[in-house]
């Protein structure tokens, strides 16, 4: 028993779960869509943002507020090792019915199809849309209706469906790349009547304007085991089975018939002659080209039946129009157009523009508001027949008279000019002209030629409007502005320049003999002789050109200039300046009337200048240097020392050329009239340079010349206390006092020094007389002039 009672728990629990399963599966079951596509539309510029859009195409009679999804899921997934990126949740917007071109069979077979829309603006993270290899979205749901006549529906998990696109990588090469996908036209409600011709159209329309080619595909199966979208794992799936089809049918042989169901791959229209009634499933893909590759794919999943239509077939019905049968017309759209067709209660009427069914235009009347191709299909009221359809009409619906109003001659429009209004219309259509509401007479063609401002009007009557059309334009002539040349003077003097200046305007343009000058101003600037015009523009943009203007050049004055020889500023004579023609005007530093002062202009280099104004008024004029000189400096060393017998260079140098030197006394000297002559006296001697600049300013200069006796060295002496040579005696080493002498043995060990000599070396080292040998001596006579080193051999005896 109570084995049996832990059991029993167990068991109901089992049981309620199978129930759930079951009830999952019964609330998932989609046998009412029909159909379906996803699509994807770039909103604006922001890159990444996209309305994206799922439409379900449900059969009314097998739908419920059970099996309605309030919200759909979008799988997006990479397409090379695929992987989900993200799954984006879009909720239900709208529905709305799909109209049937035959109500009574519609009714009768009891079709009702709607629309479901779901939609959402979604702003993608364009940083995961990098791939190449791009990617793709999908929606999945189980299950499709069992009564489908070409597929397989005996499987374990039923017959799954998935809506399909492929899309291109959001960014390439760096760069964000925007693409629309395709998007599918609203289909017609439709049946295919058997053994009767039938077309249905599938073509899409591409924002970005890319190639679009159409094809039949088998549709896709999906997954059978998920139990719905919101639980879908993550797990990613390289592809999508297909469904499997019925014994006898394939992708060639999709609906059968002769012929049995084709796509037109250029505009995506189906055409089918259907040999067997049935419920047939379909998928047309449409593949994006953008430069002949393909970017993008997108796919419809569609239900058609095939049923067997009554054999009566009722005659085309002929649109009229004002009691006679329509063709194309062009109407004007302030006048009511109403199409007509066969009041008769025995016939259905559904009405079409552009092949696509008029939802509520059911009537045998239609009042025309829009331009388009008008069609209208007949039937059977009350009982399901084939069809037939109408003649096409063309209707283009205009305010008036198409006519258009322009002007042929180019802007501006100013004084003089003739200009030609065109009017652009039909062929057949009737021309009268008005000028301030005024009729111009004889003008009744489509160009009328104009001179005059006003506000002009064209009227144009067609044989086929039912209102005239008329367009109109004001045209407005501007005077054209005075283009005068003034001149600040009549001719111009060389080096020199005329200011021309132009009547008031908004643009000039100058010319010189012919050639355009750069001033684009009203006053120019004119250097040269020649022939100026200016070209005036005004604000309108009207334009005049001036007279001539010529400017002539007088001749240069020829002035003459005397030189000017330097001179010295202590010269106290004043000089005379001389310059041609006279009449002149001197200018500069120490100038007084036509002399020149040296002492009042200064030591330097001063330019003057004679300036000579002619009977015309042209100036010339001519530049001197004149230049006033310093005493000029003289350098060099103020004593030189030599020993008696030898030579020295007296070197001297001054701070500008030197005219002349002389050098005083001559005695001894190598020459006397250079800056560095070179000097040998035997005994001391002053002696004086005297230096003339070039602008015979005198300087002077002393230097002098020491001479000494040269150093008398013995080369031996006997320290040994006889009283004779006892110490190394060097006579005149007293003309030396700062001299330094040093004594070496022969290991060259420094046995005496002495500077200055006062004390005479007596033989001694280290208190005791050195040996009896041979030294070596070394005697620096000392800072000066005078500077000498001697050296040799010492022999000490004793």
């Amino acid at each position: 028993m109570q084995g049996v009672n832990r059991g029993g728990p167990c068991l109901i629990k089992a049981g309620v779960l199978v129930i759930i399963s079951m009830l999952l599966v019964l609330r998932v079951q989609a046998t009412h869509i029909i159909g379906g596509d996803v699509s994807m539309r770039a909103v604006g510029t922001t890159p990444g943002l996209f309305q994206l859009q799922l439409n379900q195409y449900w059969d009314e009679t097998k739908t419920s507020a059970g099996n309605r999804d309030a919200s759909v899921t979008l799988l997006v997934y990479s397409k090379q090792n695929p992987a989900l990126i993200e799954r984006i949740e879009i909720q239900l917007q709208e529905t709305l019915p799909l109209t049937f071109d035959n109500a009574a069979c519609a009714t009768l077979r009891q079709l009702s199809f709607t629309q479901a829309k779901y939609y959402r603006t979604y702003q993608f993270d364009t940083r995961l849309y990098t791939d190449p290899g791009g990617y793709y979205m999908v929606w999945e749901r189980c299950c499709r209706t069992d009564n489908l006549t070409n597929v397989n529906t005996n499987t374990v998990n039923g017959v799954a469906m998935a809506f399909y696109i492929e899309f291109p990588p959001m960014i390439k090469n760096g760069a964000s790349f925007s693409n629309s996908a395709p998007d599918f036209h609203l289909p017609n409600g439709a049946y295919i009547c058997i053994n009767k011709p039938f077309t249905f159209d599938e073509q899409a329309t591409d924002a970005d304007g890319d190639e679009l080619r159409y094809s039949l595909v088998t549709p896709l199966n999906g997954y059978t085991t998920r139990t719905s979208p919101t639980s879908i794992d993550q797990s990613p799936r390289a592809s999508y089975p297909t469904i499997v089809w019925g014994t006898g049918y394939s992708l060639t042989n999709i609906i059968p018939g002769n012929p049995p169901l084709r796509i037109d791959p250029a505009t995506g229209q189906l055409t089918v002659r259907a040999t067997q009634e049935g419920l047939y499933l379909f998928t047309v893909q449409c593949e994006e080209y953008r430069n002949g590759v393909r970017i993008g794919v997108v796919r419809r999943d569609f239900q058609l039946p095939v049923v067997d239509c009554s054999k009566n077939v009722p005659p085309p019905a002929v649109v009229m129009a004002n009691g006679k049968p329509a063709t194309d017309l062009v109407w004007c759209a302030s006048q009511p157009l109403v199409l007509t067709v066969d009041s008769n209660p025995i016939w259905a009427y559904q009405w079409q523009k552009d092949g696509t069914n008029l939802r509520g235009s059911t009537t045998d009347t239609l009042t025309i508001k829009e331009s388009g191709v008008y069609t209208v299909v007949k039937s059977q009221a009350k009982a399901c027949a084939n069809d037939t359809t109408s003649q096409a009409v063309k209707i283009t619906l205009v305010t008036s008279s198409s006519v258009n109003l322009s002007i042929t001659s180019p802007m501006p429009y100013c004084a003089g000019d003739t200009l030609t209004l065109q009017a652009d219309g039909q062929p057949d259509y009737q021309y009268h002209w008005r000028r301030d509401g005024k009729d111009i007479a004889g003008e009744q063609k489509s160009t009328i030629r104009v001179y005059q401002s006003g506000n002009y009007g064209v009227f144009a009557k067609s044989s086929t409007a039912g209102c005239d059309g008329q367009d109109s334009l004001k045209i407005t002539i501007n005077a054209r502005p005075t283009a005068q040349i003034s001149a600040s003077a009549g001719n111009l003097c060389p080096d020199s320049s005329v200011q021309l200046t132009a009547t008031s305007g908004y643009r000039y343009k100058w010319q010189e003999d012919g050639a355009k000058i750069s001033d684009t101003t009203s006053q120019v600037m004119a250097r040269q002789s020649g022939t100026y015009q200016v070209m005036v523009t005004a604000p309108t943009g009207c334009t005049a050109l001036s007279n001539k203007f010529t400017l002539a050049q007088y001749d240069r004055p020829v002035v003459q200039f005397d030189s000017i020889a330097p001179v010295c500023v202590t010269n106290l004579t004043i000089l005379s300046l001389t310059g041609q023609p006279a009449g002149g005007i001197y200018t500069g530093a120490g100038v007084q009337g036509n002399r020149f002062n040296p002492a009042t202009a200064g030591v330097g280099q001063h330019e003057l200048t004679y300036t000579v104004t002619s009977a015309d008024g042209c100036r010339a004029s001519k530049n001197r240097l004149a230049i006033v000189s310093a005493a000029p400096i003289v350098t060099g060393k103020s004593t030189y020392g030599i020993v008696k017998g030898s030579t020295v260079q007296l070197l001297t140098q001054s701070n500008e050329p030197i005219g002349s030197y002389q050098w005083n006394p001559p005695t001894s000297l190598t020459r006397t009239d250079i800056a560095s002559p070179e000097a040998s006296p035997v005994e001391t001697t002053p002696y004086q340079l005297t230096a003339v600049g070039v602008g015979g300013c005198v300087t002077t200069f002393s230097v002098l010349v020491e001479v000494i006796e040269p150093l008398y060295i013995p080369s031996a002496f006997s320290p040994n206390a006889d009283g004779l040579n006892d110490s190394w005696i060097i006579p005149n080493i007293s003309s030396f006092p700062q001299a330094e002498v040093s004594v070496y043995n022969r290991w060259g060990e420094l046995i005496f020094f002495s500077k200055g000599y006062a004390q005479p070396w007596d033989g001694m080292y280290r208190q005791e007389i050195v040996q009896t040998g041979v030294y070596t001596y070394q005697i620096h006579t000392g800072p000066g002039p005078l500077t000498t080193t001697y050296r040799g051999q010492l022999t000490v005896i004793h």
